[in-house]
């Protein structure tokens, strides 16, 4: 299927309201634009909290999420700078597709999107981007119970 560099995505474990998303296929991971980032270990196991970053006209807190570590990796920004990323796993809905995939964990605080689809997730979702079209889907195209 072809979609948009832009799509309103669905990330049920995160937030339960549809998001847009740039699908990147510059990126190779995912990454969510994460604040309040703090790590503390469950059973010898780390793992992470942090807020999904509000939309830039909100002025409320994007809600709490609390997730296994599954790695740390050095990751190039879009700046081409290498940074330390926590990576998480979480679950994505794109196109009446649904798979688990990483997530980096950083501030986008410049970007325009709070969340970015990198190559990996694309690829196991199955779809192919238009570099033209803006959105292909809309916001009521994604199911919530597949």
């Amino acid at each position: 299927m072809i979609v948009g560099w832009k799509e309103y995505v669905l990330l049920p474990e995160i937030q339960p309201a549809a998001i847009r998303a740039k699908l990147d296929t510059g990126a190779l991971t995912s990454s969510l634009d994460a604040r309040d980032i703090k790590t503390f270990w469950v059973g010898g196991a780390e793992h992470v909290e942090f807020r999904l970053a509000p939309p830039r006209s909100s002025t409320l807190e994007g809600p709490l999420c609390r997730v296994p570590v599954i790695d740390r990796r050095v990751v190039r920004n879009s700046g081409g700078h290498e940074e330390s990323r926590i990576i998480i796993l979480s679950t994505i809905v794109l196109a009446e597709q649904t798979i688990q995939t990483e997530f980096s964990l950083t501030r986008r605080d410049p970007m325009n999107f709070r969340v970015l689809i990198g190559r990996r997730s694309l690829a196991a979702l199955n779809v192919a981007v238009s570099s033209t079209e803006h959105s292909v889907l809309s916001e009521t195209s994604l199911d919530v119970n597949p």
